[in-house]
């Protein structure tokens, strides 16, 4: 079996106007063709995601941060996905999996959380050409990026240069914590990789959408569950010699 990929999920409302938490099919089946075990990671405080804003959230208490810790051991990888909201619970589950070495990819909007991991009061900027890097076809190829060739993108892809897909209408800062690994023609960052980790890196684009038909999409998730299931052996092992 394959290794247990933890995905957040995102806040929405059904075609009742109800409140719900849910993660794309997209996402869960790409994890499932890169040979994970997919499992939604849903967060444990009594409140409306979807109505309440980010700065008015409250704190986990301990309790509600001992359930999400019991997932976490759980876990061999963390997906963060897209979406249009980034809460504390999220930046709290990216860090416990940082402190235990769990490999992390963050496409879209996860890509921003991890590039402004630990910046204060950090803002999200507009694209300035929103007909690049915003499509409503968000499986076709839309722009080009360029990959730094002392990147681990470039590791896994061997390419420095590649087309990929894009639906997004804000981007990041230079980020202060992360490397910068890929732009776009017009200078928007495209991948991120957080520093002084075996592997957390974040991509602005969807892999997850587009593995069936693009070579280096299925390369970067195939690579991302590798790595989670080379953590679960090293933890095994761990626990064998206790």
């Amino acid at each position: 079996m394959g290794p247990i990929i933890g995905i957040l999920t995102r806040s929405g409302v059904n075609e009742n106007g109800t409140p719900i938490e849910y993660c794309m099919e997209s996402t869960r089946r790409s994890i499932v063709k890169a040979g994970g075990v997919p499992i939604m990671l849903t967060a444990p405080q009594d409140i409306d995601y979807f109505t309440t804003k980010s700065s008015e959230m409250p704190d986990l208490t301990i309790m509600e941060q001992e359930m999400v810790l019991y997932q976490i051991e759980k876990l061999g990888g963390l997906f963060i996905p897209g979406g249009n909201k980034i809460t504390k619970y999220d930046y709290f589950v990216l860090a416990e999996c940082l402190k235990r070495n769990i490999p992390v990819l963050g496409v879209c909007l996860g890509m921003q959380m991890i590039a402004n991991y630990k910046v204060d009061n950090f803002k999200l900027l507009d694209v300035v050409n929103k007909n690049i890097h915003y499509k409503e076809d968000s499986k076709s190829n839309a722009h080009n990026v360029t990959i730094y060739k002392n990147s681990l993108l470039y590791k896994i892809l061997n390419k420095e240069e590649i087309e990929v897909n894009s639906h997004h209408l804000r981007c990041v800062d230079y980020p202060k914590e992360c490397t910068v690994t890929a732009k776009s023609p017009d200078g928007v960052i495209e991948a991120v990789e957080l520093n002084n980790y075996d592997f957390c890196l974040g991509v602005q684009w969807h892999p997850e959408i587009i593995i069936d038909d693009d070579i280096n999409s299925k390369k970067l998730l195939k690579y991302f569950v590798n790595k989670a299931k080379d953590r679960e052996k090293i933890k095994t092992l761990k626990i064998k010699n206790i």
